[in-house]
């Protein structure tokens, strides 16, 4: 599917949902791939909450999205497995936030009972540009075509 939208448009975008989920996770979102659980530590009814708050406050269309195919629900986040995970990760991830993410001992993987598709800082990006859910591997962004009076590069 194509989308067009301007630059401004698009830097906006970008912007605005790169502080929402800087804001809502205390974590950096480094580029457009970062995973809103994997990378950004966001999971269960964390993550729930997070996407209610960024479909209300931008008053996003969110029928198309399925929770459970993107994340893992609360009860299964926990087990005996898991819980040891989350006694031993809080230092581990203290270490990480005080050295700005230099130093990262965290896992890449968790343990998972299923596989889940996760969500990028890409596809809430594209979200909110849409203002309904798409994947960012579903649509395609174009900027407008050029009038006649403008030329390349475009002052902004």
């Amino acid at each position: 599917m194509d989308f067009i939208a301007d630059f401004s448009t698009i830097k906006n975008a970008y912007i605005e949902v790169k502080a929402f989920l800087e804001e809502e996770t205390w974590d950096h979102v480094t580029d457009l791939s970062t995973q809103i659980e994997n990378d950004l530590g966001c999971a269960g009814d964390d993550t729930y909450e997070l996407l209610v708050k960024f479909t209300d406050r931008y008053n996003l269309n969110s029928d198309n999205f399925d929770f459970n195919v993107h994340f893992l629900s609360e009860g299964e986040l926990f087990d005996a497995f898991t819980l040891l995970y989350y006694i031993l990760i809080p230092p581990i991830w203290l270490i990480k936030v005080i050295s700005s993410g230099k130093i990262n001992l965290l896992p890449p993987n968790r343990y998972r009972n299923r596989e889940t598709l996760d969500l990028t800082f890409g596809d809430m990006v594209v979200w909110y540009l849409a203002k309904e859910f798409k994947l960012r591997s579903n649509i395609h962004i174009q900027l407008p075509p050029l009038t006649r009076k403008q030329k390349w590069p475009l002052t902004i």
